[in-house]
């Protein structure tokens, strides 16, 4: 891979991601490598994607953005004889395909069915193969694709996935710089919005305007610009009430870059007539302690199990994930709630991940909540996220 460009001024913001501080060409066929060498080790002859941070790995597309879910579909095919990559499903037009796929390989979008299977049914090799990995299926269409290849043994691939997106390639950790840089910035913009009768939906829009000028129109999570309530009530739906003096209000939110999302959170007290009170900078101080021993704790070796272990310490009760995979998209939970101790024990931390780490504390004066973004290195722990903590974490006058 050709040297990673970071000599551009202001890296992260202002940024579509046309520039050259990464070769994205370079970029798309270092992942395409890992996932070939996977499916090899593993013995699949080929690999059906829908997710879309899947194919989005595998095929550097960008495809049709909406603002709704999608039912599944295979949109992705890749063939590991012919280390090709064949695009089901990418938009309404050839604008903006990488440019190692050509016209023969695009199919763009249907609704039928029947004309996802014939255009599988199609490339001579998946005729051949004899091992196929998939990353979901439906009922319906697993119906579909075992009548077209019945010679073929189809395989879950969702946790290989996982595992390969996780061990971030040094270029993938730029953008996620970049991403992160963005998302700091869209929040810090919300930030300085936050006075007494504000609307919550004008901080959401102050995010969202913020993080266009910045070079992407793609938001990860819609996120929570709201007030928390008496005894640290956390509403993660922005509404459209307004922010009263002496509120805490709990700014999360997220962006895409190049595929690659940037996300924290923060909590931002309102007022102008007063100061925070003791008790809500306690609020703070509990969840520094609380956010310092979580990030110390990601460490190569260490698994999900011993960041529950760091939260359970502290006395506080997860009300959603501590930690989280975060790469094109959000890829999976390392601890929290809904997981399993034998799952948090198999979360093991390397090299080159990137988590998401969250905390929330609460109390009769309301609640802290706060999230960072953490790269796991050989000699520790690094933050990617660098945003200031706000007037809670000021010393009082």
């Amino acid at each position: 891979m050709s040297a990673i460009r970071t000599s551009t001024p202001n890296l992260g913001t202002g940024a579509m991601e046309d520039r050259d501080r990464i070769h994205f060409a370079d970029l798309r066929r270092a992942r395409r490598r890992k996932l070939i060498e996977e499916m090899a080790r593993r013995q699949l002859d080929a690999l059906i994607l829908g997710r879309e941070g899947n194919v989005r790995y595998a095929s550097g597309a960008r495809r049709l953005w909406t603002a709704q879910s999608r039912p599944f579909s295979p949109t992705c095919a890749v063939i590991r004889a012919t280390d090709r990559v064949e695009l089901m499903s990418f938009s309404g037009s050839y604008e903006g395909m990488p440019e190692e796929v050509q016209p023969a390989d695009f199919f763009a979008v249907t609704w039928n069915p029947g004309n996802f299977v014939e255009r599988f049914a199609a490339i001579p090799e998946l005729h051949d193969a004899r091992r196929v990995g998939f990353d979901g299926l439906s009922p319906f269409f697993e119906g579909l694709m075992r009548q077209a290849f019945p010679q073929a043994e189809f395989i879950g691939a969702e946790g290989m996935m996982r595992d390969l997106r996780r061990r971030k390639l040094d270029e993938e950790i730029v953008c996620l710089r970049t991403a992160a840089a963005v998302a700091e910035a869209a929040l810090y913009a919300a930030a300085a919005e936050i006075r007494p009768g504000v609307p919550e939906k004008h901080l959401q829009a102050t995010f969202l305007a913020r993080m266009c000028q910045l070079g992407t129109s793609q938001f990860s999570q819609q996120g929570t610009f709201a007030p928390i309530g008496p005894g640290g009530q956390l509403r993660w739906i922005t509404g459209d009430g307004s922010i009263d003096e002496g509120a805490l209000v709990a700014l999360a939110g997220g962006v895409l870059w190049a595929g690659y999302e940037g996300s924290l959170a923060r909590t931002w007290w309102c007022g102008k007539q007063r100061r925070p009170t003791p008790g809500q900078r306690a609020l703070y101080h509990r969840w520094r302690d609380l956010a310092e021993a979580l990030v110390d704790t990601c460490r190569v070796g260490r698994n999900g199990s011993d960041l529950r272990a760091v939260y359970a310490r502290s006395g506080e009760e997860p009300v959603a994930p501590i930690a989280y995979s975060v790469g094109l998209g959000h890829e999976g939970s390392i601890a929290g709630p809904g997981l399993s101790q034998q799952a948090e024990d198999s979360q093991t931390l390397e090299a080159g991940m990137v988590l998401g780490v969250r905390a929330f504390v609460t109390g009769a004066d309301g609640g802290y909540l706060g999230e960072d973004m953490v790269l796991v290195t050989e000699s520790g722990p690094e933050r990617l996220t660098q945003l200031g903590y706000g007037p809670l974490a000021e010393d009082a006058p």
